[in-house]
């Protein structure tokens, strides 16, 4: 009985969750209420007040629960290559699966940032942390010879950058450019990662 009403329960905030998200992408944050949420989740408004106690609280569940980083990491683990060039265009191409997969988080991002002040991704990025450290310290150590000594901490932000930037300006601005803007892009921005602009002499 006890765990019919927990598996009843988590349903019930699940749909809540995919009610919520689909109308903070659509609406924003501001232009969505209470009483809208109750209403996508086929709930009375009362019974959403007993599982969240504001309109903050949903939008901070709906981001951890829509937050890509729950396929990244397992991506970047799973990541393969006897090389360290093979090794990241294996891992970027894992990563543009993984981000583009979740192409309506940007809007998400955005609300976060705004309305938030980034206060949820702080707390996400201090769970998640550890494990990226883990993946940027193992990948230094597996290939420090064909490496230049780097900073685990730049390694990690720099990946964050190349993923993220990738993926802002491909949800933001890639359908109103020419085909080459995406053509083969993901590789092509990798190959610059690994090996700069200048021509090698």
């Amino acid at each position: 009985m006890a765990q019919n009403l927990l598996s009843r329960n988590q349903k019930t905030r699940q749909d809540i969750l995919r009610a919520a998200h689909d109308l903070f992408v659509q609406q924003g944050y501001h232009g969505t209420s209470m009483r809208q949420i109750a209403k996508n989740a086929h709930m009375a408004l009362g019974g959403l007040y007993n599982y969240f106690e504001s309109k903050e609280a949903v939008f901070k569940d709906v981001f951890w629960e829509y937050h890509p980083y729950r396929d990244i990491l397992p991506y970047l683990n799973n990541a393969e290559g006897d090389t360290v060039e093979e090794f990241i265009h294996h891992a970027t191409t894992l990563l543009e699966d993984a981000l583009f997969s979740h192409p309506d988080f940007l809007n998400l991002m955005f609300i976060e940032m705004v309305e938030f002040k980034g206060i949820h991704t702080s707390e996400i990025f201090q769970a998640i942390f550890p494990q990226g450290m883990q993946i940027a310290q193992g990948f230094l150590k597996r290939f420090q010879d064909q490496i230049r000594p780097i900073s685990p901490y730049i390694f990690m932000r720099s990946l964050l950058s190349l993923f993220f930037g990738f993926f802002i300006t491909g949800v933001v601005i890639s359908k109103y450019t020419p085909p080459e803007f995406n053509t083969d892009a993901m590789r092509q921005i990798t190959d610059i990662y690994l090996h700069g602009l200048l021509e090698r002499k």
